[in-house]
């Protein structure tokens, strides 16, 4: 019995170590048996040295580009390595430097490959609140020589004290010397009243403006410069308009030159602004430096050698300078002024003979001195973008001077006017919408290769269900005032044919031919009632070699069409998705309205074509002001027709329908996707 009880406790610890050791190995085998993936996250406003630093406040494991990942601790972000040769904007004195291939704005993602949702707190984190855009501020000067008496027109009130302006838009204070200082000040409406400048005041820059261009036509105020920048929130806006004056450097050896060099300065205008927004963007704090310089007219430095020669001559400059800060309301202007000039001219009188006898002359001769007074003043107007609206202040007039057709070497290429831009809000601003993305966007964060998944790439990263048919129509309008199916001739359209002769698949069939024997009716201009359908069913998906070879090869049939009625229904009821059929897209020809439709549909196609489909047939990218690569038609060039061509046919005239259909459908798969995921709560 003693040997039993002293056994026991032994065997007991014995199998405790086995159990131990079998734990570690297995533990061992499971870290071994875990696939690290990694991706590589581009930063897009952030630098990622502090996205790095930022990650580690929200306890992200933090690797280093010299050790392996702890496989312990994924996910694991990585700084890229440094580049010893990357200069972003390099001294042109230089030689050019070199770079490498790598982007300095990525840092390195390692996770599980079984465990990639634990990537998408990582994402979000990045995304919502560290990579975070700055606020777009448009700086305008303008620079303007006034006189004094025109001030008063303006409404200009100068040296308000910086307490009184505490609590207001502006800080004006005298900040050097006497009466010909910089000074800052604000503008009253109307002119002579109070100071009324506010956030609540919003037409006052408008008023403003129309004031100056009267003084301009009058001549009592000329504008020297009007200079524009963009920027963005917390950057600092340089803009320099001044010229260069040479200085020559002389070196005399006992009253002779020995050698003459040249340097310049700088005179003319320059400011620097660094602006701050606030949270609703209705006020704007700036640091201002300006300075305004110009020679002193009379007043040169002028170098004499031997025999009263003169040798040198350099300028003398008025040199005014501020530097302050204001918080004013946003879209107003405000100035920077007070420098005054005094142009001198003096004219001497005397009496003949008498005037030039040393001495005693000064009896006889009289000198006087005329001046004009000149002010120079700095109007800023910060100006806030919306972050919605790619239209401002800053961006060019629809002109036909953007565009670019009939080069020899480059695409013809056309801007996008906002004409040619749908008012979409009632759409986009939908907040069953908005939500459906939202949801979308987080998956896909947490799921990189859903982006590309149906339904999910439908909502996710601002995509809208049906948009694909909205900017097609949008094209369609483009090319219709244009007038571009013009370009096309309707005898160089083909499509293929089933040879069954030969029995080699397909023959090439111009539609013109076609329709002279078998349906003469579309050449017409009025037609006969009927239409002649062309159907090509989608194979693409297909696993099929035989149903590969039939997309290109529509199905012909003639149908009755009596009326524009009649035909829309044919082409909704043909092109509309049935369960259990293979998906089509159908054309159906009336008469000759009807192929100008389908010359357009064709350059439809390939503007497409040319600027990437997954690119251009999304809604964010078809945008005022975006260059859209045109096609270039030559003589000989013969244009296929073929299923694409019938998807942009349908969409030129039906949009709306093909709109509708998809939300309906989308909308239901995206939800019946979510249904009994963790994500279907964010849908509450």
């Amino acid at each position: 019995m003693k040997l039993y009880k002293f056994t026991v406790p032994v065997y007991l610890i014995i199998c405790c170590f086995i159990f131990l050791g079998f734990t570690d190995d297995l533990e061992a085998q499971e870290e071994e048996e875990i696939e690290i993936a990694s991706e590589r996250l581009r930063l897009s406003y952030v630098d990622p040295v502090r996205c790095i630093e930022l990650l580690k406040l929200y306890g992200v494991s933090v690797g280093s580009p010299s050790e392996e990942v702890d496989r312990t601790k994924l996910p694991v972000v990585v700084p890229m390595p440094e580049t010893k040769f990357h200069e972003t904007i390099p001294d042109h004195a230089k030689a050019f430097p070199k770079t490498e291939t790598d982007p300095i704005n990525e840092i390195l993602l390692f996770y599980n490959e079984q465990k990639p949702e634990d990537t998408g707190r990582v994402r979000r984190i990045i995304r919502e609140q560290i990579d975070l855009p700055a606020r777009k501020i448009m700086i305008e000067a303008m620079v303007l020589e006034i006189s004094s008496q025109a001030l008063d027109e303006l409404g200009v009130q100068w040296g308000f004290n910086s307490d009184k302006a505490s609590g207001g838009n502006f800080v004006n204070k005298k900040l050097d010397g006497p009466n010909n200082s910089l000074v800052l000040g604000q503008i009253a409406y109307p002119a002579g009243s109070a100071p009324q400048l506010d956030a609540t005041v919003t037409n006052v820059f408008r008023e403003f403006d129309i004031r100056l261009q009267a003084l301009v036509e009058k001549g009592s105020a000329q504008i020297l410069s009007r200079p524009s920048v963009l920027t963005l929130d917390n950057r600092m806006a340089y803009i320099n308009v001044s010229e260069k004056i040479p200085v020559a450097n002389t070196k005399f050896v006992k009253d002779y030159v020995s050698s003459v060099d040249f340097r310049e300065i700088m005179a003319g205008i320059e400011l620097a602004v660094r602006p701050r927004v606030n949270d609703d963007g209705t006020e704007v704090s700036l640091q201002i430096n300006a300075s305004v310089s110009s020679p002193v007219p009379g007043k040169d430095v002028i170098v004499m050698g031997m025999n009263d020669q003169q040798l040198a001559q350099a300028p003398t400059l008025s040199v005014r300078e501020v530097k302050t800060y204001a918080r004013i309301a946003n879209d107003t202007p405000f100035i920077v002024g007070g420098l005054i000039a005094k142009d001198s001219e003096i004219s001497t009188k005397q009496v003949p003979l008498l005037g030039d006898i040393p001495i005693l002359g000064n009896l006889f001769r009289s000198k006087t001195e005329t001046g004009l007074k000149r002010e120079v003043i700095i109007v800023i107007t910060p100006s806030v973008l919306p972050e919605d609206a790619p239209v401002h202040a800053g961006m060019p007039k629809d002109e036909d001077a953007f565009d670019q057709f009939g080069h020899r070497l480059f695409r013809d290429a056309y801007r996008i006017r906002s004409e040619d831009t749908f008012d979409l809000r009632y759409l986009t601003e939908n907040q069953s919408l908005q939500k459906l993305q939202k949801v979308a966007d987080r998956i896909v964060q947490d799921h990189r290769k859903y982006n590309q998944i149906y339904p999910y790439n439908k909502f996710a990263l601002g995509s809208v269900p049906g948009e694909d048919a909205l900017v097609r129509r949008q094209i369609y309008e483009v090319l219709k005032r244009q007038r571009a199916s013009e370009v096309l001739d309707a005898e160089k359209l083909i499509f293929f044919k089933p040879d069954d002769d030969v029995g080699s698949g397909f023959k090439v069939q111009f539609l013109a031919e076609y329709l002279e024997e078998e349906a003469p009716f579309v050449l017409s201009e009025e037609g006969d009632g009927r239409a002649i359908g062309l159907c090509f069913r989608l194979t693409r998906t297909s696993t099929q070699a035989e149903e590969l070879l039939r997309e290109p090869v529509p199905e012909i049939k003639i149908v009755d069409c009596p009326d524009e009625n009649s035909w829309r229904k044919l082409l909704l009821e043909s092109n509309a998705e049935k369960d259990g059929e293979l998906e089509k897209q159908v054309i159906f020809l009336r008469h000759r309205k009807d192929l100008e439709r389908l010359k357009t549909a064709i350059l439809m196609k390939k503007i497409i074509s040319l600027n990437a489909a997954d690119y251009i047939l999304k809604l964010k990218n078809f945008t005022r002001g975006r260059l859209l690569r045109m096609p270039t038609i030559r003589e000989e060039d013969v244009e296929l027709i073929d299923a694409d061509v019938a998807t942009c046919f349908y969409h030129s005239e039906l949009y709306y329908s093909a709109l509708r259909e998809s939300l309906q459908k989308d909308f239901v798969a995206f939800r019946q996707a979510l249904s009994g995921t963790d994500y279907e709560a964010y849908l509450q």
